[in-house]
């Protein structure tokens, strides 16, 4: 299938009835289920990129992003649009409705199975709590050489991504030990590879002309 970056793939809208203060990490969970949802259909290396991007995990290349709108109407609810990245080709073997029912049914089975977690008392210390370690081995980049990029795309900071909270927030440890942590609103990671002692970011121009 011909798909460009930019497309629409798939378009849900969950309502999880859970606190509104839960909401924070609905983005994150929706994202697992783009994942999971996929690799249940057989792509086996889609991955998390931190926080809402699903990812190469051999090359932390993009394959798509979610963008997120929460609202209320008869109580709150999540919309969940996924739009195509760089890397959509590898894809092309799926036709558009096999892509969107993974993804749809990726989506409703892991915010269903947050929700439940969620409403036993399970996210009493941070919203991403009852998942997080499911969301850690999703993100193919965790451990590995990063680079934080502010949103004009100066750097921030670079180092080893160590992690991510309960509330979504990631972690970069630098050479010098320094623990530098951020929201996704403050900065977005991507990988960089190590040369010696340095860190060498792939940039998005490469990126483009790799793809």
């Amino acid at each position: 299938m011909a798909r460009a970056m930019g497309d629409v793939l798939a378009e849900i809208v969950v309502r999880p009835q859970v606190p509104m203060g839960a909401f924070h990490a609905l983005g994150y969970v929706c994202a697992m289920g783009v994942a999971e949802g996929l690799r249940d259909a057989g792509v086996d290396f889609a991955a998390l990129g931190w926080p809402q991007d699903v990812v190469d995990g051999r090359t932390n290349r993009a394959l798509m992003t979610l963008r997120m709108h929460a609202g209320y109407d008869k109580g709150m609810f999540g919309s969940c649009t996924v739009v195509a990245d760089r890397q959509i080709g590898l894809l092309r073997e799926m036709s558009d409705v096999e892509l969107s029912e993974a993804i749809c049914a990726g989506v409703e089975r892991r915010v269903a199975s947050w929700e439940s977690q969620i409403v036993a008392g399970a996210g009493k210390a941070g919203p991403l709590a009852p998942v997080l370690s499911e969301y850690f081995d999703l993100v193919s980049l965790l451990g590995q050489p990063a680079v934080a990029v502010y949103p004009n795309g100066n750097e921030m900071a670079r180092g080893r991504f160590a992690g991510v909270d309960i509330w979504g927030r990631a972690t970069l440890v630098t050479s010098d030990g320094q623990e530098i942590e951020f929201s996704p609103e403050q900065a977005r990671i991507q990988p960089a590879y190590t040369l010696g002692n340095s860190f060498v970011l792939i940039s998005a121009a490469l990126e483009g002309h790799l793809s």
